[in-house]
């Protein structure tokens, strides 16, 4: 039986760095209708923005999805568009209304949820593929111990963080 889009619950679920690359997820499913991105994405969150667009849950669907990638126009930070191929062919539209300002895009084909820890790890081998770091883009910037930053150090953090998180599920299951 298949289960129906969720409607309750908020239409954007954010969390993360407002300085930090962003991915925004395009959930035609509805998850994280209690306010909460799905647990597989949260550890990523301390080194990346994460803003979960739960489509069923808005009126006016792609209009609140334009005014959600409209915050980025500013903030100078790579964008990388997520979405659920049931999403349909406003995905499309959506990126050609938005080209200068997504990076990139992934698209995941049913029966796979977003949610699921191999959707959070191929997004997360395309933006380490991509090298997306914006601070590297700074002139003269340094880490602490006075060296330039290393590309796509933050998005290594946050692969390794998910590793962790996935890791330790894995042992409490096993653990019973």
């Amino acid at each position: 039986m298949e289960e129906e889009p969720r409607t309750g619950g908020p239409s954007v679920v954010w969390a993360g760095p407002p300085d930090a690359p962003a991915v925004i997820v395009l959930d035609p499913a509805g998850v994280g209708r209690h306010g909460d991105l799905p647990g597989t994405w949260r550890p990523l969150t301390e080194y990346l923005q994460v803003m979960w667009c739960r489509l069923p849950a808005a009126d006016e669907p792609w209009h609140e999805v334009d005014e959600v990638l409209s915050e980025f126009a500013d903030r100078n930070v790579p964008v990388h568009l997520v979405a659920g191929a049931a999403a349909g062919a406003g995905v499309g539209e959506l990126i050609r209304r938005h080209r200068d300002l997504i990076d990139s895009a992934q698209t995941f084909a049913a029966p796979v949820p977003l949610g699921h820890p191999e959707v959070v790890l191929e997004v997360l081998r395309e933006l380490l593929d991509q090298d997306v770091n914006p601070r590297t883009d700074e002139p003269g910037e340094r880490t602490a111990n006075g060296s330039p930053p290393e590309a796509g150090s933050l998005l290594g953090d946050a692969a390794s963080a998910l590793r962790r998180s996935v890791g330790q599920l894995f042992e409490r299951l096993k653990d019973g």
